[in-house]
């Protein structure tokens, strides 16, 4: 029986758990703990605190900065209880790890740190209390005549165990502190997979934060992308119309050139006839001066010199042969058809000629003449139904383009021409004008 009881008390004593209680220094510990976890969370640019390590509050708020001293203040002012010494266990960590936190005080991202807080104060070790209070002696109940051994047998074991200096605790107080422990490893597990859930939802919280601004960069390029491309697009539809603006001017100074160039043309032309006109002028002048020159030599002789020499070379009644001969009759009006490409007249005539007569030319010699547009209704009628073909030879216009719709032809200058080798060439054009 004794060796039953002895091994009974020896199996309940691997069982038993002592009683603890909290401590001052185990109440600064939990608040130290609370306080860095607290502003931890509270401000996102604390993160300096995960390299503090404070002793005390008084430690802890010496190595703050600022925002964490201004944020400290809501932690400070929640109240604590005063009869934590008569706390166990389980209720410090139910205060530090819930209770607590529920103050409206606090700030709303710093209370997210409860879950840590709980965690680490569920690991922290509380000190036994220095004197703990008597517990009242249970009443004596009535024993039965079939329990009273096993009563007497209960108190030899005790005295046995007084005598050996061994306290046994009772059964119920076992049972007490066995549902404390479940209760406090159930509350690590929960306080281990609500710490698992929270960083998996930190994680996901940073990972998601990182998609969102991934996603916002990507709109960012992409619309800029869309206004850049907008925006060179109208450049160069602007070029564009400013090129084809400038290719529309360019041919305009292009055609404005040519025409110019065609009335350089025709002005080199017109000096170049001019020209020949001037050259067959000055020749004509010179063989006048040398007749005239001559006329006079023969003038100023003496008559009997004069005779000599004539009565050798030409017989008298040849040079009174000579002298009687009629001259050729000079016309002064001619009528002249179109000027070819080289400047010649291709037909002449004393009458006007329906059919080819497009100019008039007058003459005083023979030799040089002016000509100028035949004023006559069939001349108007070949000018007008072909004035490149008709006039262009020995004319200059600058409306040769309304001759259509023309209802005269004015002549502003007279040309010139002159009698080479039985034809009548242009020398110097005349000018025209469609009215």
């Amino acid at each position: 029986m004794k060796l039953r009881n002895l091994f009974y008390i020896l199996l309940i004593s691997l069982f038993s758990l002592p009683s603890f209680a909290v401590s001052d220094k185990d109440m600064e510990e939990a608040k130290v703990i609370a306080a860095k976890l607290y502003l931890r969370w509270a401000n996102n640019g604390s993160g300096y605190l995960d390299d503090v390590s404070a002793s005390s509050m008084a430690d802890l708020e010496s190595k703050l900065k600022a925002q964490e001293k201004e944020n400290l203040k809501a932690f400070k002012s929640v109240s604590i209880p005063a009869d934590y010494a008569s706390w166990d266990k389980q209720r410090f960590v139910q205060f530090w790890g819930t209770t607590f936190f529920t103050s409206p005080a606090l700030n709303a991202d710093g209370k997210r740190a409860k879950d840590r807080v709980k965690a680490k104060v569920s690991a922290m070790n509380v000190s036994a209390p220095s004197s703990a209070p008597k517990a009242e002696e249970p009443k004596q109940a009535e024993t039965k005549p079939e329990e009273k051994k096993t009563a007497e047998e209960t108190a030899s074991t005790e005295a046995m165990n007084e005598e050996g200096g061994i306290t046994i605790p009772e059964p119920q107080e076992v049972v007490h502190q066995e549902e404390a422990m479940a209760d406090s490893l159930a509350v690590l597990q929960a306080d281990e997979q609500s710490m698992a859930m929270s960083d998996r939802h930190e994680k996901a919280k940073s990972h998601t934060w990182i998609y969102v601004i991934i996603l916002i960069v990507l709109v960012i390029l992409v619309v800029w992308l869309m206004v850049y491309a907008a925006n060179m697009m109208k450049k160069q539809g602007k070029e564009n119309r400013a090129f084809e603006g400038g290719d529309k001017k360019l041919k305009k100074e292009i055609a404005s050139m040519e025409a110019e160039n065609d009335k350089l043309r025709s002005e080199v032309s017109r000096l170049k006839s001019e020209i020949e006109a001037a050259k067959a002028e000055i020749i004509r002048l010179k063989a006048m001066q040398a007749d005239e020159r001559k006329q006079r030599k023969e003038e100023k002789q003496p008559l009997s010199a004069q005779s000599a020499p004539v009565a050798k070379e030409i017989p008298a009644p040849q040079r009174k042969q000579e002298e009687s001969k009629p001259q050729p009759k000079i016309i002064n009006e001619i009528y002249l058809g179109r000027a070819n490409p080289k400047g010649l007249f291709v037909r002449g005539d004393r009458r006007p000629n329906p059919a080819h007569t497009v100019f008039r030319l007058d003459t005083k010699d023979g030799i040089v003449g002016t000509f100028r547009f035949a004023a006559t209704p069939e001349a108007f009628d070949l000018a007008t139904s072909n004035p490149l073909q008709y006039l262009a030879g020995g004319c200059v216009c600058e409306n040769f383009e309304d001759a259509e719709n023309a209802s005269s032809l004015i002549t502003e200058a007279p040309g010139t021409a002159i009698l080479e080798n039985g034809c009548w060439k242009v020398l110097r054009k005349s000018k025209i004008r469609f009215e």
